[in-house]
């Protein structure tokens, strides 16, 4: 390990990589320059020189004026594209994978069940107790379904939830929102190449920079986001005065002022008719005339499987245990003594400037990123991530490349039409001049030819005779010629560009006008996003690609960010504790936020509910869904069948309570009518009765028959229970009479008084 420290190692490292950088037929040299021709095609600023040999215009006289200026169909293609991209959202999701994690995730688990098992009598040791035995914040399920769900998706550890917020805020931090992620899904479509580069600084505070493709350089590799290679860096400008600042002597580096100035004198700003000459007063000055001076260093880092020995000692007298380092393994070893080897990965960095063969930097690299995982302590993982989508022999085939053809040919049927146009002849006429000198028009004085031509050209008309005096047949003076070769040849071409336009549709997998077209007022919602989902099918896996080394970048932040908290780092200390990440293993993955069409989707489905149910506003609240669906649409949908169970649940409990209460009163209503008809049918037998003793008092009578002693005093009670209730009729009815006779009265005597008054 200490020979790999050494810079003379480090040199011929560097040394070894910038041989296959530089140089006009390495790999690195052929793919800038179809990255450069790639960003010529996405930006619309394709070289049109090569148009000029191929209609043959490069000469001194061009007799056709065309415009030069290249279509910009790949510029609109691209634009499109990542416009489409830029209205998804990402969000990193960080989940604790450790023993200790899953333990507890395991018992809020348990106790979800628990609560559910168990939620009507604990509800009802509550109201009797007056004690809440359910914890407040605690997750009650409704059924069995969404028990399951939550034990799923959403049992996540309080630690859990500030490292997703962590992550999500470094992100955040360093502008991956907006202007950065723009510019890599840019790249992934033009080049097919992306990178971040991912560090901590002396703070503890974690950066994520973009890295220009046409500057990354790494090893051979056979997958897309380079797992297996050695060395990875790129080919950075920097200004002299943040190389003093970073490599300086006065700063900690390695670099005398002198030194850089050497290296000063090699950028291109230094070539000058004023060249400025080394003095000993630079070396305290605050400000020196070279120090916006521009100047090419190369950043890599090494990956190497190092070991490192030691020799174990007991000592024989106190039975101490000594440890020293060794750079190998000793010749002889004592009976007391033990050599051991701790092997692992690690990275070397180092910072070299090609222009003056200078190693800047050379040792194992401070704040390495290490996974979590005490499984793969021993691995190390590159500050680099790169992603090549779709690579075979460390090329592939961007959007640009894709449509490189069939848009060149579109251009040159573009600048043929032109040509067409500007040298397209107008309509005219054939006239013959001997026949003009001959014609005879009568009596009418035209005796030029052009005054003829002039009759003919405003009335279509030409009267003259057409036999000459000698009587020979006159030839018609003035024929029309029609262009009739340029409307076939226009159409010929306009057909050509549809054939290649068609052609770029098929190499690009996609229709550039698809969504437009989709997205007229007549189109459903249904086939807008059925035109989307056709164009994520074809170019789907160049917005792949940014997911994935957005992953590959959020794992590196995340092991960052847990190293920075456990080694007492003070940029985070206000979100974590020490406690919050040891012993925890943080796996980071990037998940999807909800699309628009999705959020859509559930509020259209929630607005008919309570169009259809007002009253379940009660139990819901629709604000509060449309925020969790911003971020989570199967939380949104969890809370909205939670609102929708109570509710239904209420409305089933009040159906109950009303079939029970009409149930009531049908029972009673039965019990009263029972009671009732029971009265009536007694009623009916004591009338009965009492007729039958009236009937028989009256036959006796008819038969003068005396009626028994024993018998007269239940005649006399019969009689006179039959005898008061018509007498009190009869004294109702006289009294209705006597009212009526009163009132009769009443209404009289007015009318008799208006009657008395004088007229």
């Amino acid at each position: 390990m200490a020979s790999k420290s050494d810079y003379s190692f480090g040199k011929k490292v560097a040394e070894s990589i910038y041989s296959t950088i530089y140089g006009n037929q390495t790999y690195f040299w052929i793919r800038n320059n179809r990255f450069r021709k790639n960003r010529q095609i996405a930006t619309g600023k394709i070289d049109m020189s090569v148009y000029l040999d191929r209609l043959e215009m490069n000469g001194k006289s061009n007799y056709v004026n065309i415009n030069w200026k290249p279509i910009l169909i790949g510029n609109t293609i691209i634009s499109r594209l990542v416009g489409q991209w830029m209205t998804r959202n990402e969000k990193v999701k960080v989940t604790a994978v450790d023993s200790m994690s899953i333990s507890e995730k395991k018992e809020k688990a348990e106790e979800a069940e628990y609560y559910f098992q168990n939620k009507e009598v604990l509800t009802e040791l509550s109201e009797q107790s007056g004690v809440p035995m359910i914890p407040q914040g605690q997750f009650v399920a409704e059924d069995k379904d969404e028990l399951d769900r939550w034990v799923i998706e959403f049992n996540n550890l309080p630690e859990e939830i500030k490292f997703s917020i962590g992550c999500n805020n470094i992100f955040n931090a360093c502008g991956w929102n907006g202007v950065l992620k723009e510019k890599i899904l840019h790249d992934s479509a033009t080049t097919g190449l992306i990178g971040t580069y991912t560090w901590m600084d002396d703070n503890g505070e974690i950066h994520v920079d973009w890295l220009r493709p046409e500057n990354c350089f790494y090893s051979y590799s056979d997958y897309p986001d380079f797992r297996d290679t050695s060395y990875r860096g790129q080919i950075r400008s920097i200004k002299i005065s943040e190389l003093r600042a970073k490599y300086g002597k006065q700063y900690g580096g390695t670099l005398t002022e002198e030194e850089i100035f050497d290296i000063a004198q090699q950028s291109k700003d230094y070539q000058l008719t004023d060249k400025i000459k080394w003095m000993q007063d630079w070396n305290v000055s605050y400000m020196r005339p070279y120090d916006e001076y521009n100047i090419d260093i190369m950043m890599f880092e090494l990956k190497s499987f190092d070991s490192q020995g030691y020799v174990v000692t007991k000592t024989k007298k106190n039975n101490n245990t000594i440890i020293r380092k060794s750079s190998g393994k000793p010749e002889k070893i004592d009976d007391n003594q033990e050599y051991l080897e701790e092997k692992r990965w690690n990275i070397y960095e180092g910072v070299y400037c090609p222009a003056v063969k200078k190693m800047i930097k050379w040792n194992i690299k401070t704040n390495m990123i290490r996974p979590q995982d005490p499984k793969e302590i021993g691995n190390v993982e590159f500050s680099y991530s790169f992603y090549m989508y779709q690579q075979q022999d460390m090329r592939n085939v961007s959007i640009a490349e894709k449509i490189e053809e069939p848009i060149e040919q579109m251009i040159l049927a573009r600048l043929k039409i032109q040509q067409l146009v500007a040298k397209m002849v107008p309509s005219g006429a054939a006239i013959d001049v001997d026949s003009m000198q001959e014609l005879d028009l009568g009596l009418g004085d035209f005796s030029k030819p052009l005054d003829v031509q002039k009759i003919w050209e405003q009335t279509g008309k030409l009267y003259y005779r057409g036999r000459d005096a000698e009587g020979n047949r006159i030839p018609v003076p003035i024929q029309e010629l029609a262009n009739s070769g340029f409307a076939p040849q226009m159409q010929a071409l306009i057909q050509l560009y549809q054939f290649h336009y068609q052609v770029l549709k098929d190499e690009l997998g996609d229709d550039p006008n698809l969504l437009q077209q989709a997205a007229t007022p007549r189109v459903a919602v249904q086939n807008i996003e059925s035109s989307k989902q056709l164009s994520n099918n074809s170019t789907g896996y160049v917005y792949d690609a940014y997911l994935y080394l957005m992953e590959d970048t959020a794992r590196k932040v995340a092991c960052l960010l847990n190293s920075s908290v456990l080694h007492s780092g003070k940029a985070y200390r206000s979100m974590f504790s020490e406690e919050d990440v040891k012993q925890r293993n943080f796996l980071a993955k990037v998940e999807m936020l909800p699309t628009q069409f999705e959020i859509d989707k559930l509020e259209a489905m929630m607005n008919n509910a309570i169009a259809s149910q007002p009253l379940l506003t009660v139990y819901l609240d629709p604000f509060k869904i449309m925020r969790i669906a911003k971020e989570n649409v199967q939380l949104a949908e969890m809370y909205f069948r939670q609102g929708q169970k109570r509710f239904i649940k209420f409305e089933q409990e009040k159906a109950q309570q009303n079939a029970e209460m009409n149930n009531e009163a049908n029972q009673q209503s039965i019990q009263l009518k029972a009671q009732a008809d029971e009265a009536i049918e007694k009623k009916k037998s004591e009338s009965k009765q009492k007729e039958m003793v009236i009937q028989g008092l009256f036959d006796l009578a008819k038969m003068q028959v005396p009626i028994p002693e024993e018998l007269k005093p239940v005649v006399a009670s019969v009689l006179q229970n039959f005898q008061v209730p018509v007498d009190m009729e009869n004294q109702q009815m006289e009294q209705a009479i006597m009212e009526q006779q009163q009132q009769a009265e009443m209404e009289q005597q007015p009318q008799e008084q208006q009657q008395m008054q004088p007229q």
